[in-house]
């Protein structure tokens, strides 16, 4: 019997890719996926020792200032090694703790402010902000080389972007109204055309309102998110309704247009309702993990506070009078976030709630 030649010939587009090498195979896919041209990112590497034992540190809550400043001293002599993330991560864990180390600030936002990515920039913003640092020297960079590329990033990264601006705002300048501009437009053409889910703009109210800036067509996207998110059964954290309604407050008296404003402030009201909903289906332990979270979140307006405060007085045994709950409040905010003067929207929330008419 004779064989026919073409059985001699292999074809290669016939090789079976899974028998081969584990080494060629994963060189031919790293070849076939940047074959394109496009930018590689770096490969993911080891989180640095230093960078590991600062973060357990914080998050231990660790107070002593020697370990903080044995720790800061080697992460500083080795900073040549660390990736932006890995600084950024440093800088973070350094505003949990409250410690600060000005070499190693210097160093880093110095080293940041030419070589950091999106995600990196806008963690050492809001780390260094939470410090009571200035951060004009990570931000004018940042925002010269976004100026004109912000269609070139993902919603995500944008909306860190915007998130990180509005966070900052207390110790830097105002942000140029073009840029702005730009950035908010590239925010609402993006979540338009990928369809996003209505609670990834919950926030972005709070973000313009305090940056005092009314973008027509990113706040209407986010007004018709947050309406889908009242008459939908979507799940919302009650974290999130609160800071809609701090946004949608801080806007409404920048509004110009009566019936535009009349809209938000409707918005607002059906906030605080949904809100007070969440928090009276949340366990005890969550409702003073949220009043923590509303305080990193800069939420100064009382009649936001004052949803959080008619929950904690709710939630009090019969016995227990006004003052008494108020008193213990207190303690707890001292003891549990270790906050020993309470912002002036929340003292007015308790004040308030201490001369509220019995029901």
């Amino acid at each position: 019997m004779r064989r026919s030649l073409a059985r001699w010939k292999v074809d290669p587009q016939l090789i079976v890719q899974r028998r081969l090498p584990w080494q060629v195979r994963k060189q031919q896919l790293k070849n076939q996926f940047w074959k394109d041209g496009d930018e590689e990112e770096p490969q993911q590497t080891k989180t640095p020792g230093i960078v590991v034992q600062i973060s357990q540190a914080a998050k231990k809550r660790q107070r002593d200032p020697q370990l903080w400043s044995n720790l800061l001293d080697q992460a500083l002599a080795v900073h040549g090694e660390l990736s932006p993330q890995d600084m950024a991560g440093v800088l973070w864990s350094m505003s949990e703790a409250r410690y600060q180390h000005e070499a190693l600030t210097d160093e880093f936002v110095r080293s940041l402010s030419y070589r950091a990515n999106v995600r990196a920039m806008v963690t050492a913003m809001l780390a260094v902000d939470r410090l009571g640092l200035p951060t004009d020297s990570l931000r004018a960079p940042f925002l010269q080389q976004l100026s004109g590329q912000c269609q070139e990033l993902g919603f995500g990264d944008l909306r860190r972007v915007l998130m990180a601006l509005a966070r900052c705002w207390r110790h830097c300048a105002p942000v140029q109204q073009e840029l702005l501009g730009e950035l908010c437009d590239a925010i609402a053409d993006k979540a338009e055309d990928e369809k996003c889910d209505p609670r990834d703009l919950v926030a972005v109210p709070q973000h313009l309102g305090r940056l005092r800036y009314v973008h027509p067509e990113l706040l209407a996207a986010s007004a018709r998110a947050v309406a889908i998110l009242v008459s939908s059964r979507l799940s919302v954290l009650q974290l999130d309704v609160l800071r809609a309604q701090d946004g949608f407050l801080m806007l409404e008296p920048l509004i110009e247009v009566p019936a535009a404003r009349y809209e938000i402030g409707v918005l607002a009201e059906k906030c605080r309702l949904l809100g007070a909903k969440l928090l009276r289906q949340a366990r005890a332990e969550e409702i003073w993990r949220i009043g923590s979270q509303l305080l990193g979140s800069e939420v100064m307006d009382t009649r936001v506070w004052s949803v959080w405060v008619g929950e904690v007085m709710r939630r009090r045994e019969p016995e227990c009078g006004r003052s008494r709950r108020i008193a213990e409040v207190r303690r707890v905010m001292t003891r549990q976030w270790g906050l020993n003067q309470a912002p002036e929207g929340l003292e007015r929330a308790l004040q308030d709630a201490l001369r509220a008419p019995a029901t």
